[in-house]
C-alpha cells in the first residue's frame, strides 16, 4: 500500500516522459504540463487545490462514504467542435460513440473489465457515474449539447486557445453545470490534456484531439477505443496518473501499487516495479499511458476520490443538481433518466430479428450487439391493461438456445430492477419462429414515455445491465397513458411496503408518502448528509420534510415505521 500523505506536493511535479515511454511512442497526455502552467499564473491555484484535497481525505476516512459512492450521478456534457478540414468535424456518431464509451467505463459496464487479473479484479470499480449530452443549453434552450466551429488554425497547443472565442475557439458553458469538452487537432503528438478541479470556469474541462475521440469514425489506432476520454475525464475528476508523475511516486490513491514510471503498449501481467513483487503495476488501469485496448479499470480508491467531489461541500457537487441534461419545459424539470449500458459483444452466430409491441414493429438483421430505437414509440399502452409483445432471434447459421428478457421501466426512474418491471422472462429456446408473451401493465405506473429494453443472451445469468457474451440488446419508447403514480423515486422495504419520495431533486420540501398500510403507525426520519452527519435541523411534519436549510448536495433519508426501515437518496438543489 502506498503511504498516503496529506498535503498536496503540487510544486514538486514531475512533468517529463521517461526514455523507456519516448521509445514506446505511448499516449502524450498534456495534463501536468498544463497544471504547471496554470499554477505559474495563477498563485491563488494551489492553495484551492489544497484545500479540494482535504475535502477528499475527510470523505475518504468516513465508511459512510464507501457506502454512498453506488450512487450513479449523471453529468451534462457539452462538446466544442473545432476544425480545419472534414476529417477534424467528426460525425454525431463519434460523439455519441465517446458518450457511450465513458458510460462503460465509469459505470464498469465495459466487456473488456473481464481482462483484469485476479489479483485486481476485486478492486476495479463502478465509479457510479454517467454522462449525457446536454439537452439544454445555458439560457434554457434546447440543444444537441454540440457545438461546431470552422478554423483556419492546423494546431491549437496547450495553452488553451480553444476555449475562447477571443483566441479563435469556443467559450466553455458554465463549469459548475456542464463538462465541457473541446475536440481539436492539439498537435505535438498529444492527444489530450484536462484541467483539474480547483482551476479558473473559464478553462475548466478536457481537451481531446478528433482521431482519438471515441471509437467509430475519423480515428487512429492504438488509441481509437474512447480511452483518452476516460483517462482526462479522469484527470477533471481529480485523478493522478498512477505513476505519480515521479519515480515510484504517489498517485494519492491507497489502493494502487507504487510503480516505477507510465506503461506503454500492451505489457505482459505481472509487470513487477518499484519493488512490487506480488501483483506488479496495475497497468491496465485507466490512468496508465498503455493502449486504449489494454487499460480497462478504476480501482475502488479511485473511484471514492472522484465520489469526493460530488459530496456535500464538493467541487463539482453542482453538476448532479445542474438542468443541463435535462429537456426544457418547465422551471424545475424532473431530471431525465439516463439507463445503464447493455450491450453483446459478439452478434457473430445470434441476434435480435424482430420486436412488436402494439403498433412498434422492426424486422433487423445483426446491430452490433445494441439497438438504439427509442425514436420507435408504441403509443397509447394503457396502465392496466394487457399486452402482448412478440420476439424471434435470427441466426447466421446454427441456432442456438436463446434467452429473452423484456424490462420496462414503469416509474421512469432510470432503472429495471423495480417490482414488475421485469415483464418477459423467457425460457432458452432455438426456434426460429417468432415468440409472444403477454403482460399486464400496472394501474400504478407513471403515465409518459419511458424506456423499454428487449435482451436476447444465450446466458440466463445475463440482466438489464451489464455487457455479455454473445447476443444483443435494443432499446425502445413506450407511452403509458392512465398511471395513478405520482412519485420520481419508490423505495421497496421489507414485506413488499413501497415508500416515496417526490420531487427529486427538492427544493423546498420533500414530499414523503407512507402506504396505505403503514398509515396507522408513527414514522420518524432522519437525513444523513454523504459523510453520516445527522442533518438536525431538519423537520418532518408527518408528510413533509422541509430541506430550505440543507445545502446543496446529496443525502441520504432513513424513514422507520414500526418495524420498517427504509433507505433513500435524494438531491438538495
Amino acid at each position: 500500500m502506498k503511504k498516503i500523505f496529506y498535503a498536496v506536493a503540487l510544486a514538486c511535479l514531475g512533468l517529463g516522459l521517461s526514455a523507456e515511454a519516448q521509445a514506446q511512442k505511448v499516449r502524450e497526455c498534456a495534463t501536468m504540463e498544463s497544471l504547471a502552467q496554470q499554477m505559474s499564473a495563477d498563485p491563488s491555484l494551489a492553495p484551492r487545490m489544497a484545500a479540494i484535497e482535504n475535502q477528499t481525505r475527510q470523505f475518504e476516512a468516513n465508511p459512510i462514504s464507501q457506502r454512498i459512492t453506488a450512487l450513479t450521478g449523471t453529468i451534462p456534457v457539452v462538446v466544442h467542435i473545432l476544425y480545419s478540414n472534414a476529417n477534424e468535424n467528426i460525425s454525431d456518431a463519434q460523439i455519441q460513440s465517446q458518450i457511450a464509451a465513458l458510460n462503460e467505463d465509469f459505470r464498469k459496464l465495459n466487456s473488456d473489465v473481464s481482462k483484469t487479473p485476479a489479483a485486481f479484479a476485486g478492486l476495479a470499480a463502478d465509479a457510479g457515474l454517467q454522462f449525457v449530452l446536454a439537452k439544454r443549453d445555458p439560457n434554457g434552450n434546447a440543444t444537441t449539447g454540440i457545438q461546431r466551429k470552422s478554423s483556419t488554425k492546423t494546431t491549437w497547443g496547450t495553452a488553451d486557445d480553444m476555449k475562447s472565442t477571443a483566441t479563435g475557439g469556443l467559450n466553455a458553458w458554465p463549469a459548475g453545470q456542464y463538462l465541457n469538452l473541446w475536440v481539436c487537432n492539439i498537435g505535438g503528438g498529444i492527444l489530450g490534456y484536462a484541467q483539474f478541479p480547483g482551476g479558473a470556469a473559464s478553462t475548466d474541462g478536457v481537451v481531446i484531439g478528433p482521431n482519438y475521440f471515441g471509437r467509430t469514425g475519423y480515428l487512429s489506432a492504438p488509441f481509437n477505443l474512447g480511452r483518452t476520454a476516460t483517462h482526462e475525464v479522469g484527470h477533471w475528476l481529480n485523478l493522478r496518473h498512477i505513476w505519480g508523475d515521479a519515480s515510484c511516486g504517489n498517485d494519492l490513491v491507497s489502493d494502487t501499487p507504487t510503480q516505477q514510471t507510465s506503461n506503454g503498449g500492451c505489457p505482459s501481467f505481472p509487470r513487477r516495479t518499484c519493488g512490487n513483487t506480488t501483483n506488479g503495476d496495475m497497468f491496465m488501469n485507466y490512468m496508465d499511458y498503455t493502449d486504449d485496448a489494454c487499460m480497462y479499470m478504476f480501482s475502488t480508491g479511485q473511484s471514492t476520490r472522484m465520489n469526493a467531489l460530488f459530496a456535500t461541500g464538493g467541487s463539482r457537487a453542482s453538476l448532479l443538481t445542474s438542468l443541463g441534461g435535462t429537456a426544457p419545459g418547465g422551471t424545475t424539470p424532473p431530471p431525465t433518466a439516463t439507463y445503464c449500458a447493455s450491450k453483446g459483444t459478439s452478434v457473430a452466430y445470434e441476434f435480435i430479428d424482430y420486436v412488436k409491441l402494439g403498433t412498434l414493429a422492426r424486422t433487423s438483421g445483426a446491430d452490433a450487439g445494441y439497438y438504439n430505437g427509442t425514436t420507435l414509440a408504441a403509443p397509447g399502452i394503457g396502465a392496466g391493461t394487457s399486452q402482448t409483445i412478440s420476439y424471434s432471434a435470427g441466426f447466421a447459421g446454427t441456432a442456438y438456445s436463446e434467452y429473452f428478457k423484456v424490462y420496462i421501466d414503469y416509474n421512469q426512474n432510470g432503472l429495471f430492477t423495480d417490482a414488475g418491471e421485469l415483464v418477459v422472462n423467457a425460457a432458452a429456446s432455438s426456434v426460429t419462429t417468432i415468440r409472444s408473451a403477454t403482460f399486464t401493465v400496472p394501474a400504478t405506473a407513471k403515465s409518459g414515455t419511458t424506456r423499454m429494453r428487449v435482451v436476447m443472451s444465450d446466458a440466463s445469468a445475463t440482466t438489464s445491465c451489464n455487457a455479455y457474451s454473445y447476443g444483443e440488446t435494443e432499446d425502445y419508447t413506450v407511452n403509458i397513458t392512465g398511471g395513478t403514480a405520482k412519485t420520481a423515486t419508490v423505495a421497496r422495504i421489507g414485506g413488499g411496503v413501497e415508500y416515496s419520495v417526490y420531487p427529486n431533486p427538492a427544493t423546498d420540501r420533500l414530499n414523503v408518502v407512507v402506504p396505505a398500510d403503514r398509515m396507522g403507525n408513527t414514522s420518524s426520519v432522519k437525513v444523513y448528509d454523504v459523510r453520516g452527519r445527522e442533518m438536525k435541523q431538519i423537520s418532518f411534519d408527518g408528510n413533509q420534510l422541509h430541506v430550505a436549510s440543507l445545502a446543496k448536495g446529496i443525502y441520504l433519508l432513513t424513514i422507520t415505521n414500526g418495524d420498517q426501515i427504509s433507505h433513500q437518496r435524494f438531491v438538495k438543489q
